[in-house]
């Protein structure tokens, strides 16, 4: 393994003839990040891949893209609205492309790819130059980042999905299976063969991992915990949580607590802690430069820490997007192990996963600004809460040893404005396939329906019934654009009904019909 690893890096070497010097460095960061990542020449040609990339399209040979693969070539590139947009990272700008769909036909084809157990791939695509000290773009920096994948058995992933937005509510079969157009029996044959348990087994699995991330909650008591996942604390539950996780839900507690107060226990981690702090960061002395540099390049936030926790490294889109106040105030202060918020929303014990050699993906992570404000030199501006998908991954010594890790955040969401517009947006977004309710609405932001229409449409100019209608319509969009729905089914998988009514509410805030929306966007791509 070791050896193809290193004949890549060979090959990667020497396609890269525009970057002075540092190609090694350069390509060993970015093989790192686990993003699929491709840089191009400044003219267009690309230079590299990394392995994220390749793994996205079933581990094609990089002597098919690396020298070969020319963007500005691409009829898929060219034959679009975009291309001139593209053309101004080539020229020392980063543009954002969201909500592209990747040509997979022509992918498949250009490649040779077989089984590519994949429909349709919605992608959001930053382009970003690197430029030496006179401002030169010496190459170009792809980065891309799957929104939505639907896959052969589409089923089976909004069926997954459907429990993870229901698996508060009580396990109901047949509203899984309706969820997804199939019978009881169709869909529970399909489930077990495609993900080896019963849609129940799922849920109760997936309800479990939420019961464990309240438990190591000690604000609240384990009857406490259990009830935020709507249990009752009983000897029924109990034996179940045991029998999934070989422990009761006290000795789970406990044995959390156990990990969080030993600073050297955990798996992979270096005796000498302190000997590889004090060591920071000569250990990348000859490279430092580019390796801050390429971070620093990054549009994302990006932070690396040393294994005990510590902020060791943080880029400009950081301390921009995070709110964080100065590179001193942060840097070997923070310590992202010691972090409330993510003690608070149940994190700590899957971030500290990546001390094993594993990548951690911290989905839906919403930080209350308020609380980084109480707890961190972050600066105080109009925002409710930032809602961002965290990828944390290890970074490895030549011994093969974990030496830091890295993190890269990608914002989803930022509510702005008072904090009871924040708590009314984020109620209408989770609640988006029920029908709409102005009293619960204004009960989550603890207003009188009065105060809060108020001063909804004040921050927001929309009333909060358009809000909801607003982002259940963008909802429906995404749905339009999977062409393994019929339309009706598209609006059934957002609970609206495909009639007259819904389609006339569709045209009004579209200028479309959803058939017409439909065939515009597939002219498009």
């Amino acid at each position: 393994m070791r050896n193809n690893f290193e004949d890549r890096h060979k090959d990667i070497l020497a396609s890269i003839q525009s970057l002075p010097g540092k190609e090694e460095l350069l390509a060993k960061v970015l093989e790192f990040i686990p993003y699929p990542i491709q840089i191009y020449a400044p003219d267009g040609t690309s230079v590299m891949v990394n392995r994220a990339m390749l793994a996205e399209y079933n581990n094609v040979s990089p002597e098919l893209v690396v020298g070969k693969y020319n963007i500005f070539n691409d009829p898929d590139v060219i034959f679009t609205d975009e291309f001139q947009k593209l053309k101004r990272a080539f020229n020392g700008e980063t543009v954002f492309f969201q909500d592209i769909k990747v040509p997979l036909e022509s992918i498949v084809k250009r490649y040779g790819i077989q089984d590519l157990d994949v429909k349709a791939v919605y992608q959001d695509i930053t382009l970003f130059p690197i430029t030496d000290e006179e401002k030169r773009v010496i190459c170009v920096v792809a980065f891309f980042i799957n929104r939505r994948v639907y896959r052969g058995k589409i089923e089976i992933e909004k069926a997954k999905e459907f429990i993870k937005n229901h698996w508060l509510e009580p396990f109901n079969l047949s509203n899984t299976a309706k969820a997804v157009f199939l019978s009881k029996a169709q869909f529970s044959k399909l489930f077990k063969k495609h993900t080896g348990v019963t849609p129940h087994e799922y849920y109760i699995n997936y309800k479990l991992n939420k019961l464990k991330e309240k438990l190591v909650d000690s604000n609240l008591t384990i009857a406490q915990a259990f009830a935020a996942c709507n249990m009752n604390y009983s000897s029924s539950s109990a034996r179940l949580f045991k029998d999934r996780t070989g422990l009761s839900p006290s000795a789970y507690r406990k044995m959390f607590m156990q990990k969080s107060n030993e600073g050297r226990s955990i798996k992979g981690q270096p005796e000498d802690t302190h000997r590889i702090l004090a060591e920071f960061p000569h250990s990348l002395s000859a490279e430092q430069d580019l390796f801050a540099k390429v971070i620093e390049c990054f549009p994302y936030p990006i932070q690396v820490f040393s294994i005990d926790g510590t902020a060791r490294f943080i880029n400009k889109a950081a301390l921009d997007m995070i709110g964080i106040r100065s590179v001193e105030s942060h840097v070997d202060n923070y310590n992202c192990f010691r972090d409330p918020i993510v003690m608070e929303l149940g994190h700590l014990d899957k971030l500290r996963q990546v001390l094993t050699g594993k990548t951690v993906h911290l989905k839906d992570f919403n930080a209350p600004y308020q609380d980084m404000i109480k707890h961190f030199n972050v600066v105080d501006r109009d925002i409710y809460t930032i809602s961002s998908d965290i990828t944390c991954f290890p970074l490895f010594s030549a011994e093969g040893e974990v030496e830091y890790f890295a993190a890269i955040f990608i914002f989803k969401k930022i509510y702005w404005g008072r904090e009871e517009i924040g708590r009314g947006k984020h109620y209408i977004e989770s609640h988006w396939l029920e029908p709409f309710s102005l009293s619960n609405t204004a009960k989550a932001a603890c207003l009188s329906k009065a105060q809060f229409c108020k001063l909804f449409k004040k921050h927001t100019g929309l009333t909060p019934q358009e809000y909801y209608l607003n982002y259940k319509i963008s909802k429906l969009k995404e749905m339009l654009l999977d062409t393994n729905l019929t339309i009706a089914q598209a609006f059934s998988a957002c609970n609206m009904d495909y009639n007259g009514h819904s389609a006339r509410i569709f045209r009004e805030r579209t200028s479309l019909s959803p058939s017409d929306y439909r065939k515009l966007h597939s002219q498009k791509q």
